[in-house]
């Protein structure tokens, strides 16, 4: 580039060019595990449609609860798969997360594919359960893969937020079209579509970057190390779960309580809290570059428990409305926040075993949440309860907060501490030493001082 003097230096790219490059097209890693996952989020997206059909609007108030409760059990039945054995053997071996990843995706095309001709049939619970425990299955293994792409701590927030906003938008490409096709050519033809999208996801999976699997530590400084940071993983799931359980709440208060006066009630919210998912995913990335990860999820405990407590005076659909958009998009923020503490302190070889375990807790919260709102109340009480719960877990998270600072598991956790921790452990006290007793009007006394003497070996004896 010429200047006023003459010929002045190029400026180093902001994002210098990956070696994947091939030309003028760039290909990086992260670009392929979007891909996929978009895909993995449409197919999701049209199963989903074609099942919310058939266990929700299709049957009578009474009955749809029920089925609303039977459903929600089987929800928690695949993490029992989940946490022993998926978690562990997405970290098994070396190159084990791309290949689980293609395995999941080709079980849930063949899944969906027998799903043809039996969703109104008694099957369908059983291919209900195996979607479940596959999709969970590949949610672990796509979070354990992210690190990968990136090329320092401070990208993980926005990478995860990136996957988060594109399998919103996927969900809305693939649900929208699923929708249209069961209403003019049934479910069989929305389950043929999402068996094709999953074949396509599986394909992509193929050309997923390695994953290298890091040893597990040692004991001594660096196990006590990501012991302590365990404590602020385990904090931050707490948050986490609350959010969850709140969303799942939420969600099916709205469902029941505006069913029965317009239906179109229930679909204007469920559009404005998919807002607020898309809107919390885009603001985790933003408030990355001010805070920090455990700080996000603090502030998205916060702002709903104050929403929800001016909600309670509308106590109807512009209440349900604001309180659906910010429930939404705390819930958001908060599990990009989390999935990048976990990505950030956890040990690489463990990405598995911890998402397999937290996500297992995430759901049990989401249940629980969902089974309080299947119990028939106005949505001013629910937005009450929500309210409550929302004060009661901001302030343990601080108390929490706290006690990590220190070097501390939370208080709600056992206090199980490692018997030696490094001195240099930030937020750990100095030991004092315990001092020599000193006698009035004296000066400390030597160490030994008043004991008789220990004969040596070559000192007399006593004569």
């Amino acid at each position: 580039m010429s200047g006023a003097g003459g010929w002045s230096p190029v400026r180093e790219p902001r994002h210098p060019r990956s070696p994947e490059v091939g030309g003028s097209r760039r290909v990086t890693g992260f670009m392929r595990l979007a891909r996929v996952h978009a895909l993995s989020a449409a197919g999701d997206a049209m199963i989903a449609v074609a099942l919310a059909d058939s266990l929700f609007f299709s049957v009578e108030p009474d009955s749809a609860r029920s089925s609303v409760l039977a459903f929600l059990f089987l929800t928690l039945a695949p993490f029992a798969l989940v946490a022993p054995l998926i978690g562990p053997a997405v970290d098994r071996a070396p190159g084990g997360r791309r290949l689980l990843i293609v395995l999941l995706n080709a079980g849930r095309a063949l899944t969906a594919l027998f799903m043809i001709g039996n969703v109104d049939s008694g099957k369908l619970f059983a291919l209900a359960f195996a979607v479940l425990v596959l999709g969970k299955g590949y949610a672990v293994a796509k979070a354990s893969i992210v690190p990968v792409t990136v090329r320092s701590e401070h990208e993980l927030v926005n990478r995860n937020s990136r996957l988060a906003v594109l399998s919103g938008v996927a969900g809305l490409a693939g649900g929208v079209p699923a929708w249209l096709i069961q209403r003019y050519a049934g479910s069989d033809w929305v389950m043929g579509v999402a068996t094709g999208v999953f074949v396509g996801s599986c394909a992509l999976a193929f050309r997923l970057p390695p994953a290298e699997v890091a040893p597990r530590a040692s004991t001594g400084t660096g196990a006590a190390m990501n012991e302590t940071k365990g404590f602020g993983i385990r904090l931050a799931a707490s948050g986490t779960g609350v959010l969850r359980g709140v969303l799942g709440f939420m969600t099916f208060l709205v469902a029941f309580g505006l069913r029965d006066d317009a239906i179109w009630q229930v679909y204007l919210v469920g559009a404005f809290a998919m807002i607020g998912t898309l809107g919390g995913s885009a603001v985790a990335a933003r408030m990355r570059e001010g805070a920090r990860e455990e700080s996000i999820l603090q502030i998205m405990l916060v702002v709903p428990a104050l929403v929800s407590l001016l909600a309670i005076w509308d106590g109807g659909l512009r209440g349900a409305i604001v309180v659906a958009l910010v429930v939404g998009l705390a819930a958001s923020a908060g599990k990009v926040a989390f999935d990048s503490v976990v990505q950030r302190d956890a040990p690489n070889a463990d990405y598995g075993r911890s998402f397999g375990r937290f996500e297992t807790r995430f759901q049990l919260s989401w249940v629980i949440g969902s089974a309080l709102a299947v119990i028939p109340m106005s949505l001013r009480l629910g937005f009450i309860l929500i309210t409550l719960f929302l004060a009661a877990a901001v302030v343990l998270h601080l108390i929490g907060a706290k006690n990590v600072r220190r070097g501390q598991p939370p208080p709600s956790l056992p206090r199980n501490l490692p018997r030696h921790l490094p001195r240099n452990m930030p937020g750990r006290r100095p030991r004092k030493v315990p001092r020599s007793p000193r006698p009035e009007g004296g000066s400390p006394q030597p160490p030994g001082f008043g004991r008789p003497p220990t004969p040596g070996p070559e000192s007399p004896g006593p004569s």
